[in-house]
């Protein structure tokens, strides 16, 4: 399987949910996001392109997308992104 790398900036949005969020969310947030990490493991290009070179974006529920990269065969992921808010990715 391929290795996963976290960024700093998706730790620290990770960090605030973890902050900001009820166990039951947490709960429910982990699960999804574990089921789409394994599923990037197997078909890294599942995920559709997003709007900046060499980035893919995946959502995982239906406020949070997962930004991620592929390098030297390892999953990066570069930011956990609220779907309502603007971003160049």
């Amino acid at each position: 399987m391929m290795d996963v790398v976290w960024s700093d900036e998706a730790l620290q949005v990770l960090d605030y949910l973890l902050e900001k969020w009820t166990i039951k969310e947490i709960e429910n947030f982990e699960i999804r996001f574990d089921k789409l990490i394994l599923r990037l493991q197997i078909h890294k290009e599942i995920c559709p392109k997003s709007k900046l070179l060499n980035y893919r974006k995946c959502f995982i529920d239906k406020n949070n997308s997962l930004i991620y990269q592929d390098v030297n065969n390892m999953i990066f992921l570069v930011a956990i992104i609220d779907n309502k808010s603007s971003h160049s990715y």
